[in-house]
């Protein structure tokens, strides 16, 4: 009888070795720096020029943007816009709702955030965490390594990208607010 139950738990543990080095389990290769975002939240994010920018290339003139894209981890362009008409102000805030050019929101991962300037492209990666869903398709316990955001340092006299939660948006799709008002009044 105790050979039976080390056999089934030599059984059970071999499985689950099996299965969770057939799914790589979230291994993934990090890129040096990068900023973590949920599926349900969206991305804002404009152009810095920062003052050493104009001193190291002794130019008065502010970058403008003409357009954005992403890409996800192997290059290929998920989502470009480009503005109709004249390049916008460099400050102006964009806003990436997480969705490809087909409207659905992309898979999760590494992309890149490029903002297309006058001048040159500038560029953010970002790494795209699920919220709303529990499926997991690996036999591993639907265990994924923690990411942690690693922030890019600004470089010297460049133009960066400045990123944030633009809005957090609830997974189901439905939002309830309720609102309670109290009114005090004294008796006489």
């Amino acid at each position: 009888m105790k050979a039976a139950g080390w056999i089934a738990l030599v059984l059970v543990v071999a499985s689950a070795v099996g299965g969770w080095a057939q799914c790589d389990c979230g291994a993934t290769v990090d890129p040096n720096c990068f900023l973590k975002f949920k599926t349900n939240e969206t991305i804002a994010f404009s152009v810095i020029a920062p003052v050493d920018y104009f001193s190291h290339y002794q130019t008065t003139v502010s970058p403008q943007v003409f357009g954005w894209r992403v890409e996800d981890a192997s290059g290929n362009v998920v989502r470009m816009e480009i503005f109709a008409g004249e390049p916008r102000s460099r400050m102006t805030v964009i806003e990436w709702d997480l969705t490809g050019d087909d409207g659905y929101v992309v898979e999760p991962g590494f992309y890149q955030l490029i903002a297309m300037t006058t001048v040159s492209d500038v560029s953010y990666k970002v790494y795209i965490e699920e919220a709303c869903r529990s499926f997991c398709a690996c036999s591993c316990g639907c265990y994924t390594a923690p990411v942690c955001d690693i922030p890019c340092r600004a470089p010297f006299g460049e133009l960066y990208l400045s990123l944030s939660v633009g809005e957090t948006r609830p997974c189901s799709g439905l939002s309830f607010n309720l609102t309670f008002t109290f009114q005090c009044s004294t008796a006489p």
